[in-house]
């Protein structure tokens, strides 16, 4: 465990700046979804069902390593090692399973940085426009390509610990002053909805999970820790995030609903903010920057799968130069997503639901019952062992359903 580069301190900044996004700022829109006692039970059960989660896949991971004798193990490695320990009917679905995960991390980190760059330019249009004059919100796209661009060629994880410590400092500073907004006149709590409607939970469930899940990032920083059971440990990096990330989201989330309540409707609360004022100005200006560090650190996911799986053993020169052209080309691939489809509310619903459901939740309650499977002597000791990940799947399933089909028809009607 001496091998490694990144510390317990570094690898805690890199989780929350990659947990804490713009997915913060719809979480009022969630709390309105669900009602400000219901947004609070629903944020704490989600972000303790997403931390759950988290900590059995990083357990997992090192148990299938410690097997092997590996020294790192991807995320789709982690899969294929998973079925081919567990039950018998499973071994022969590990390559689909595999390639399955794989375009479901490559689809989520593209899409999520497909929204980030959405954000950006919504939030340079609303500050610029005014100036500008009315442009479109491709062409605040395409004027922030080389901001990103310098932004993601950080190749180093811990360099890039200086980008996301830049990034959480302007992050909360933003929304320090979000918070002073949203705590002025707040209105009785007798004009806020306790509860929202059933038909509305799963997305309230998308919403947070889009806020709270990163999933992808775990491994990753597990194999570049210098120990790695400081990941999934008692006080280690996950639950500490969590903590941290899960009173932030509460807290921010339940007084932006309480402050405009049904008015906090679209993908960000900054719309929600006085447009004359200099400050809330500053703040979009700040976000912006704050989530151009968040691509760096999710195009660093994205290029460490390609790379582990399909390149390193092809590749044996010049490999800075590839990787820096690996992730040129990301960024103007989520450049041309962001231009197809520059709707935020959107993006948000579909990351939420088929990237943070199916990879933050259900893989990882799989992946740990085939871990462990052969350890439980009898089907009642199985379902004792698992019962909380029989639990994660049966929710994840419904939410999946209801709300994907949800999300198809409206993304269906909008080009229409």
């Amino acid at each position: 465990e001496t091998n490694r580069k990144t510390s317990y301190w570094e690898g805690l900044v890199h989780m929350f700046r990659g947990t804490v996004g713009t997915g913060i700022l719809a979480l009022p829109s969630a709390f309105n979804q669900a009602g400000y006692l219901g947004g609070t039970i629903g944020v704490i059960v989600v972000t303790l069902m997403v931390n759950y989660c988290a900590i059995i896949l990083a357990k997992s991971q090192l148990e299938l390593s410690r097997r092997r004798k590996a020294t790192t193990m991807t995320y789709q490695a982690t899969v294929g090692a998973a079925f081919e320990d567990g039950p018998k009917m499973a071994k022969n679905l590990a390559p689909i399973f595999m390639k399955a995960t794989n375009s479901l991390l490559l689809f989520g980190q593209i899409v999520s940085n497909c929204a980030y760059v959405v954000f950006i330019a919504t939030n340079l249009k609303e500050v610029l426009d005014p100036y500008l004059g009315s442009r479109s919100l491709r062409e605040y796209i395409a004027w922030t390509t080389p901001f990103i661009m310098a932004t993601n060629l950080v190749i180093s994880l811990k360099k890039m610990a200086i980008v996301s410590l830049f990034g959480n400092t302007v992050l909360l500073s933003s929304v320090a002053v979000i918070f002073y907004y949203v705590t002025q006149d707040l209105p009785p709590l007798e004009e806020r909805n306790m509860f929202g409607h059933v038909k509305d939970i799963p997305l309230f469930v998308g919403t947070v999970y889009f806020a709270s899940g990163c999933i992808t990032l775990i491994l990753p920083l597990q194999n570049n820790m210098k120990k790695p059971s400081k990941m999934s440990s008692k006080f280690g990096v996950l639950n500490m995030n969590s903590f941290l990330t899960g009173t932030l989201h509460l807290i921010f989330g339940l007084l932006g609903y309480l402050k405009y309540g049904p008015a906090a409707k679209q993908g960000t609360v900054t719309v929600n903010l006085p447009p004359s004022s200099i400050s809330v100005k500053l703040v979009q200006i700040f976000l912006s920057i704050s989530t151009m560090t968040a691509t760096a650190v999710h195009n660093y996911v994205v290029v460490d799968l390609m790379w582990e799986d399909y390149l390193c053993n092809i590749v044996k020169k010049n490999v800075s130069l590839v990787k820096y052209a690996m992730r040129i080309v990301l960024v103007l691939i989520t450049v041309l997503g962001a231009m197809v489809v520059p709707n935020l509310k959107m993006l948000i619903a579909l990351v939420g639901i088929i990237g943070q459901c199916t990879l933050s939740s259900t893989m990882p309650c799989i992946i740990h019952m085939f871990t462990y499977h052969h350890e439980q002597p009898t089907r009642g000791a199985y379902i004792k062992k698992f019962c909380i990940d029989i639990i994660v799947l049966m929710f994840n399933f419904f939410i999946l359903i209801s709300e994907l089909s949800k999300t198809i028809i409206d993304i269906i009607e909008k080009f229409n």
